[in-house]
């Protein structure tokens, strides 16, 4: 089942799971800088395999005749599946939609876990989420991309 985001970007099927949820997933394969192949949790010990397009990232293509190109697609390629090996390819899965090649599309993110003390002496844990999307464009792996001309 495939459908298009609603005007607020949530609550819409995709593939049989809802747009604008968050979903446990384990990365399988990292078939590109911006596609990867996950084991997503639907709940209830559901699990579904599905190919996931990074959402809002285009990072060069690793198969093509441009050797420069290919060049900058494998090293987005290496560094994408070194953030995934830093957290045992554990993630969580935003879901945005369905692309023009009917992958979903996902932010994907890593947790962090910080240790602080409160003002009275107290330590406490904080989980922060990290965006991989936005961590490879900042580190220059890919651009913004939201479909349309590149």
């Amino acid at each position: 089942m495939r459908c298009s985001v609603n005007q607020y970007g949530y609550g819409e099927k995709l593939m049989g799971y809802d747009v604008g949820f968050e979903y446990n997933a384990k990365v399988l394969k990292v078939v590109d800088g911006d596609t990867v192949d996950a084991l997503v949790d639907l709940g209830f010990s559901v699990h579904r395999k599905i190919r996931v397009r990074l959402y809002g990232i285009d990072a060069p293509e690793s198969r093509t005749r441009d050797l420069e190109e290919k060049k900058k697609g494998l090293a987005a390629k290496a560094r994408l599946i070194e953030i995934l090996d830093e957290h045992d390819y554990e993630i969580i899965i935003k879901s945005h939609g369905v692309g023009k090649y009917g992958r979903c599309l996902g932010e994907l993110f890593y947790i962090r876990v910080e240790i602080d003390e409160d003002e009275n002496g107290e330590e406490y844990k904080e989980e922060l989420k990290t965006s991989i999307n936005n961590q490879l464009i900042v580190e220059g792996h890919g651009v913004r991309y939201y479909g349309g001309k590149r």
